[in-house]
């Protein structure tokens, strides 16, 4: 079932890309590396904040996925079977192929003849870009006045809106209690917004089953933290992770958003190599997305009883602290027992 869940994720992360978004790839791999060493590990994790030539998708203390640039392949497979790591190599551009005929991909006419089927099968049939992102929102909240709140957070480097949807049934009580989740952190995580918003859906067309929820607590959603990064993987590279903010007019671009918060900035895992896929910025809350979702933290610190941010591309379920492998959380034990039960459930109903 893990293979199961994984391969959906590896779907979700390659479907729907144009050949124009793709060009820049041609002649990468893409790895699956199984490494139960700690040489191993350590060799991936600096690979991740030094090397501009691999891209992590996925990295694990047991597995990691990363595609390599054709330059780099011959020095990463030896130093690979150095280490004793096994792996698997496929060329990229393939499995992109492969992706897109299992998913009907479809371009130019081909799309024009699907289109019909396509919106009848509504908003979650496809990958939707920024703008119909928030008309979605702002639809949903205009036929649940009474239960939700379209507003926006802040605007992005490039001066979109970071918007979010408040649910709630009993919008009269004070200080109720808030779920604050998050997704679309990393621009290419394009099946993440359409899971928040989903929950948004389900919530608002199931007022009564979630009754006893809803009375009590507001749902904060923020489907698209980095919209900047996500409508750039559309236009023009399909596996753009960070956002967009450009530091005088230097020839690389952007911040990995989920590196750039206070709590343990620039720790092991990040890098300040502005090239980097992992570069925290030049400081805490250096990215106008980042401030903007600290800024609603922090003012709701008192009410957020739950946070939740929602990523691609892996069958985990996190809980802090993630910085450090030997630092541990007061509440421990409580966050492993509510990620267990959450886990149990997304088995007992998904098979996953």
């Amino acid at each position: 079932m893990w293979l199961k869940a994984f391969s959906v994720a590896v779907l979700a992360l390659c479907a729907g890309a144009a050949a124009s978004n793709l060009d820049r790839y041609e002649g990468y791999n893409k790895y699956t590396v199984f490494h139960d060493g700690e040489d191993a590990f350590n060799y991936l994790v600096d690979l991740q904040t030094e090397s501009t030539e691999l891209d992590f998708w996925l990295l694990t203390r047991n597995m990691s996925v990363v595609t390599v640039s054709p330059t780099e392949q011959s020095t990463f497979e030896a130093r690979l079977n150095e280490l004793n790591a096994q792996f698997v190599a496929k060329p990229l551009m393939e499995e992109m192929a492969a992706f897109n005929e299992t998913l009907g991909a479809c371009e130019g006419s081909e799309c024009e003849l699907n289109r019909p089927r396509r919106q009848a099968r509504g908003f979650f049939s496809h990958f939707p870009r920024y703008s119909e992102v928030l008309n979605y929102m702002s639809a949903l909240a205009a036929r649940h006045p009474h239960n939700c709140r379209y507003e926006s957070l802040g605007r992005s480097s490039e001066g979109r809106h970071i918007a979010a949807l408040s649910i709630s049934l009993n919008s009269r009580v004070r200080d109720r209690r808030v779920a604050y989740i998050q997704s679309a952190t990393h621009g290419r995580e394009w099946i993440t917004p359409l899971t928040v918003l989903y929950l948004a859906n389900e919530l608002l067309n199931n007022l009564r089953a979630f009754q006893r929820v809803l009375q009590d607590v507001e749902i904060y959603l923020v489907p698209l933290v980095n919209p900047d990064g996500y409508e750039y993987s559309f236009t023009n590279d399909r596996f753009w992770r960070k956002n967009r903010h450009r530091y005088g007019g230097r020839s690389c671009a952007g911040v990995d958003i989920n590196r750039n918060f206070p709590n343990n900035w620039n720790y092991n895992g990040a890098s300040q190599n502005l090239c980097s896929e992992v570069y925290s910025g030049t400081g805490p809350t250096s990215e106008p997305e980042t401030a903007a979702v600290a800024r609603y933290l922090e003012y709701n610190r008192h009410r957020v009883k739950l946070s939740l941010d929602v990523h691609s591309f892996g069958k985990f379920l996190f809980y802090p602290y993630g910085y450090s492998r030997n630092a541990v959380a007061p509440t421990r034990n409580l966050l492993h027992s509510v990620a267990q039960r959450a886990a149990n459930q997304i088995a007992k109903y998904r098979g996953t």
